[in-house]
């Protein structure tokens, strides 16, 4: 018995380890997680397209200025020197800088979507890994329990064993069996062991960090289903962030058909120049409003809009595939937890059933009308319906946040 005691103090104990609820687990894995961090980046490269975009629209400034050294045989050596500072802004492009901006903002907004799918990613699989510890550690308990109760019968064989009550091999035969157990134990703990394992590296910890999980249960019901594609349809960032590439497509559409149109510029300038013979500076200055038409091409710009409007239509077949898989994702997960749901009071009907069938030849075998081989078949047929109640248990919360990922929405955030 002192073997088994130490055994669950190995998987139960919490001296150092502190349990954590989901939420947190999730917030701490958003929080450190290094390949969210660096989708977030792809926001802030995506503001400064919108100011490059934006700069392209403003007044821009040069300066420009040069000295020359002339010498002529026959004539005496002659300096110049002449400075200009200018300025221009576009009046009309045809919407071409227009659609530049518009395209960058529209930008941002997709990054932010994915950033937002990221974590909404990242959550699911925390939220997976967590269910993964609690189902691993529930089923530990069930292994400990069924090895106890084979270690009792173990020790209550013996004693009759030692009276002359029971034959040797019965003796024999219950310790072999409660062995086994022990090793199932030890197994099931490093299942818990490794869970625990693969939800620190998530958290972005140290793979040896002391954690613990909080036991919960969700008491999921079912909806419609046509309400959870909606919702799907609505909600999935994914699915947003495809609705903007086609109006992304769009504007580079609009943008390559402006090179059928002209483009419009105004202009100022102010200078001097001075020469060596005088020394006189003088200045001038200048305004104007330029224009030019490329009228001719020969297709380029036709080639250019046929290309961006080829590109949108493959972007709605893209966004048309997408929603074909979240609905899919939504139909999957839907029939996963509506099977989990049934298989939750089917699994509970199996344990009593099993509790009250080993009560039975347990006492048989006490009195001297059974044998020991019902007596651990009850032990084995009770442990395999408690674990199939522990996997539906889970199953249902784990099919819960299976469901609300499709939807897009893995927590409650």
């Amino acid at each position: 018995m002192k073997k088994l005691f130490l055994t669950a103090l190995l998987l139960f104990s919490t001296c150092s380890a502190s349990a954590m609820s989901l939420r947190e687990a999730a917030d701490i894995a958003v929080a450190n997680n290094p390949a969210l961090q660096r989708t977030k980046r792809e926001i802030d490269s995506a503001q400064q397209g919108v100011k490059i975009a934006r700069g392209q629209k403003g007044v821009s400034v040069s300066i420009s200025g040069s000295a020359d050294v002339n010498k002529t045989e026959g004539a005496e050596e002659s300096e110049s020197v002449s400075s200009r500072i200018s300025g221009s802004i576009p009046l009309y492009s045809g919407r071409r800088l227009e659609s530049a901006i518009e395209s960058a903002e529209i930008g941002v907004d997709i990054a932010q979507l994915n950033f937002y799918q990221s974590i909404d990613d990242l959550v699911y699989q925390v939220a997976t890994a967590y269910v993964n510890a609690l189902e691993n550690r529930a089923t530990a308990q069930v292994d400990i329990e069924t090895r106890n109760n084979l270690a009792e019968h173990e020790k209550n064989i013996e004693v009759l064993y030692s009276a002359g009550a029971k034959a040797k091999i019965d003796w024999l035969r219950a310790t072999v069996e409660t062995s086994n157990a022990d090793q199932t134990v030890a197994r099931s703990q490093t299942d818990y062991e490794v869970s625990l394992t693969q939800l620190a590296t998530l958290m972005s910890l140290d793979a040896g960090s002391d954690i613990d999980v909080e036991d919960f249960y969700i008491n999921s019901g079912l909806g419609d289903i046509e309400c959870y594609l909606r919702n799907a349809e609505e909600n999935r960032n994914d699915l947003k962030a495809d609705a903007l590439r086609i109006d992304q497509g769009e504007t580079q559409v609009t943008s390559a058909k402006s090179g059928w149109l002209p483009e419009v510029s105004a202009g100022v300038g102010t200078g001097f120049s001075a020469r060596s013979n005088k020394w006189d500076p003088t200045s001038d200055a200048s305004a104007g409003v330029s224009a030019s038409w490329n009228i001719f091409d020969s297709k380029v710009t036709r080639a250019r809009v046929d290309e961006a409007e080829i590109e949108v239509e493959r972007l709605k077949l893209a966004m048309q595939s997408d929603v074909e898989s979240v609905r899919e994702d939504v139909i999957t997960a839907y029939k996963n937890l509506r099977s989990a749901i049934v298989r939750v009071s089917t699994t509970q009907k199996a344990v009593e059933l099993a509790e009250e069938e080993r009560y039975i030849a347990t006492e048989r075998y006490r009195a001297g009308e059974g044998i020991l081989l019902d007596v651990l078949d009850s032990e084995v047929a009770l442990s395999t319906a408690k674990k199939n109640h522990v996997s539906a248990r889970y199953d249902v919360i784990r099919y819960h946040f299976q469901l609300r990922h499709a939807m897009g929405k893995t927590l409650d955030r």
